[in-house]
């Protein structure tokens, strides 16, 4: 009986096996099923364009082909967004009642530009008058910009938790090495890298907001925002799946 419970006690103190590695086409096939995975591939597609342009001059043709290209990929995102501000009701919906403000400003905020985006898309589409164009863009921005300051205020707060929760492991005598501290810091990474995807999209959308005025009116540096934005969101899908 005691050699049975020491081996059952050994076993308990072995670290779990890790599964199998996916098969790469696999996690493919489950990455483009999904639709961000395949909006954030247009997104990279259409700032990649969009930096090109900005990098130096092209020969006419190329430059009015890439230019064709990012346009359509750009009205092509916009289909994908059908629907999505749900997500953002939801998520209110599972906060506590009543919700915090940062909540309320970061998830409704977000949903109020995903639902305005829809009109925006149709207005492109020519199903609804131009006229509304500019207007419909400049609220949509708006809602967008007031929905990355909550999401990344509250971002930051999640971030300050995490670094304490590390602190407090580290203190409790875990090693780095530990699958609590590491799990941590892979929480802490991803959430880090989220904030600088937020404060990407924030420069863009102030940059609509402000109709490009002074720096924001740099083509370069909105083009490499939108990519770098566009990179970390696909590396965090593409975990994801």
């Amino acid at each position: 009986m005691a050699a049975a419970g020491s081996s059952s006690s050994s076993d308990s103190r072995k670290p779990a096996a890790h599964p199998p590695p996916r098969d790469f086409l696999v996690h493919v096939e489950a990455y483009l099923s999904r639709r961000d995975g395949v909006d954030k591939l247009l997104k990279i597609s259409r700032y990649a364009a969009r930096l090109a342009l900005a990098a130096g001059p092209l020969p006419p043709a190329a430059s009015a082909r890439l230019k064709s290209f990012e346009s359509s990929v750009g009205l092509s995102r916009k289909a994908f967004r059908l629907g999505k501000f749900v997500q953002n009701v939801n998520a209110l919906r599972a906060h506590p009642h009543p919700p915090r403000a940062l909540a309320l400003l970061a998830y409704g905020g977000e949903g109020v530009y995903y639902f305005i985006e829809q009109f925006v898309w149709l207005a492109k589409a020519g199903l609804l008058p131009a006229h509304l164009l500019p207007r419909l863009q400049r609220l949509s921005a708006w809602a967008e910009l007031l929905g990355y300051v909550g999401s990344i205020t509250i971002k930051l707060e999640e971030i300050a938790k995490l670094e304490s929760s590390v602190k407090m492991r580290l203190k409790e005598g875990c090693g780095e090495e530990s699958d609590v501290v590491r799990t941590l810091r892979g929480k802490l990474l991803l959430k880090r890298m989220s904030v600088v995807q937020d404060v990407a999209d924030a420069v863009m959308a102030l940059g609509d907001v402000t109709d490009g005025k002074g720096l924001l009116g740099s083509s370069t540096l909105m083009a490499s925002a939108g990519l770098l934005s566009a990179l970390i969101s696909a590396h965090k899908n593409w975990n994801s799946c």
